[in-house]
């Protein structure tokens, strides 16, 4: 075997360690020596990051960028990796849940990013904090919002919207705290914990029915998700929600410092 064989391989077996470390959303590189200096050289050697690009194609999957926490790994829609139902909640859900889980993903992307300027900021996530209850108001302002659009054009939005955000105002009399799987309160929980068991966000508190901060993984997994239509009407609504005294979100809190939440499969799920 030649010198440049030697090496080659070399570098692929790094890259598949690597990739091995990426998808353990639980690991840090503070906490690992070798993930550590892996992360180092991915950030200065093409090489490496040319052979980790190709093995995480080989797996169905797709670098999304690094993070001081760590590699960010997306799935392909058709690979191995990608988010199925029953990944994201066992029981089964309904086509009009189905769709309504959707939509609160979308909403709580709109609460941390607001804009499409702040998904292409590193530092637009530091600190940045959603709660259920704020979540839930904020919720229902959105599909008000998007009622009053749909009233004024009746082909404003997809069906699979429309049927979400009135599934959202049907469900609105429920924002008395409980936590049925149900109501919307259980339901933007439960969304938001599955988010912190992806790597993408940690819990800080109990108050306001749960209290999360975003992490920077959360903002890469979001961005790659950004120029979907239903992102794109969604973040629009979302704009013009922030002009109107509603509900506002929570200024950052540079100082918070981000925690590794348990492990989950790497993609938030986007009903389309």
């Amino acid at each position: 075997m030649t010198d440049y064989a030697r090496t080659e391989h070399a570098t692929t077996e790094d890259a598949a360690q690597l990739v091995g470390f990426g998808l353990q959303p639980r690991l840090r590189p503070a906490e690992s020596p070798a993930y550590a200096e892996l992360l180092q050289r991915y950030r200065t050697e093409q090489g490496l990051r040319e052979h980790t690009a190709l093995v995480a194609r080989g797996l169905g999957l797709v670098v999304l960028g690094e993070t001081d926490h760590g590699l960010v790994l997306g799935a392909q829609d058709d690979g191995p990796f990608s988010l199925r139902l029953s990944d994201y909640r066992r029981s089964g859900l309904s086509v009009q849940e189905r769709m309504l889980h959707g939509l609160i993903q979308l909403a709580i992307a709109a609460w941390c990013f607001p804009t499409a300027q702040a998904l292409d900021d590193p530092d637009a996530v530091l600190g940045t904090r959603v709660s259920t209850h704020k979540l839930v108001d904020y919720l229902v302002g959105l599909c008000e919002e998007l009622k009053d659009r749909t009233e004024a054009d009746p082909e404003h939005g997809s069906p699979e919207l429309q049927e979400a955000w009135r599934s959202v105002l049907s469900r609105a009399e429920t924002r008395d705290g409980r936590r049925a799987p149900t109501t919307l309160v259980g339901m933007v929980a439960y969304a938001l914990e599955f988010l912190e068991r992806g790597g993408l966000m940690r819990r800080v508190s109990d108050s306001d029915g749960g209290t999360w901060q975003a992490l920077g993984a959360y903002r890469l997994q979001v961005r790659e998700l950004a120029a979907h239509a239903l992102a794109e009407a969604v973040r629009d609504a979302a704009g013009s929600l922030r002009s109107k005294p509603r509900v506002h979100r929570d200024e950052p809190d540079a100082s918070d410092e981000p925690e590794a939440p348990p492990e989950a499969p790497p993609k938030a799920p986007v009903e389309s």
